[in-house]
């Protein structure tokens, strides 16, 4: 029986008397591409936020290769392999492309005070991180300023950025935001790209086309429950989806 690379069970966080995720359980395995779907205010990058160790849950678990890691700061959930990219890019501007993901890198020295002040630009890191920007297609603006980078670079070097510790699992947030479309098709060749090198990936986007292009399976959430699972052809046909994203059921007026 294939076991998930990672699972959730009952996963929840409220602020307050706001439920924002609500006993949300998702299992998403090994090589797989898993959209997490929903309307704005639906709890998608709250859940991001919980697998990432950026929040806490209220309740509820959470298992990244059979091990709980619910709770743990997002350091640790790093080291583990996850990484993750946000909605809005904010790369450090004034340093390069590569210094940009060389202090992504940086989480291996989280682990002790002596380590933070060793050196960060050694030979070995330096090659680590180019490697990943020959993946990502911006290799030749290593040295460029980060913030002189249009956006759809900006959004490459995010997933580069994660990719360096997100050896395993890569959480997408919105990455195709804002982009165009000859852009989207290249970012999607890129994603499918990664996945094809055994890097695992879940997935927040609202371009519906490119989620059900890009998915295996997809989950849906509204007001911070789970109201659909599946892959992109039943999604696309069930009602529950359809009433959550336009409203009540479209019903054929009889005027």
């Amino acid at each position: 029986m294939r076991q998930p690379l990672l699972e959730t069970k009952d996963l929840s966080k409220h602020f307050g008397g706001l439920k924002a995720v609500d006993k949300v359980n998702m299992k998403i395995y090994p090589g797989e591409i898993l959209g997490l779907l929903g309307p704005n205010g639906a709890g998608k990058t709250v859940c991001f936020n919980l697998i990432s160790g950026t929040y806490k849950p209220t309740y509820g678990t959470i298992r990244f290769e059979g091990t709980r890691t619910d709770g743990l700061p997002p350091h640790q959930v790093a080291a583990a392999g996850i990484g993750r990219t946000f909605q809005i890019v904010k790369p450090f501007g004034s340093l390069s492309v590569l210094e940009n993901v060389l202090v992504a890198k940086g989480i291996s020295r989280y682990g002790s005070f002596l380590s933070i002040w060793r050196g960060w630009k050694t030979t070995s890191e330096r090659n680590e991180a180019m490697t990943v920007l020959k993946r990502v297609g911006l290799a030749e603006f290593a040295d460029r300023k980060a913030s002189l980078l249009p956006l759809g670079n900006l959004r490459r070097l995010e997933i580069a950025r994660a990719l360096i510790v997100g050896t395993k699992l890569l959480l997408l947030d919105e990455s195709f935001s804002g982009l165009r479309h000859e852009e989207i098709t290249r970012l999607e060749a890129l994603i499918r790209t990664i996945r094809e090198s055994g890097v695992t990936i879940l997935l927040i986007e609202h371009n519906m086309r490119v989620a059900m292009s890009l998915c295996d399976r997809i989950v849906v959430l509204d007001h911070g429950k789970t109201i659909a699972q599946g892959d992109p052809g039943s999604i696309q046909e069930n009602e529950r989806v359809i009433e959550a994203y336009l409203g009540r059921k479209r019903r054929t007026s009889a005027a």
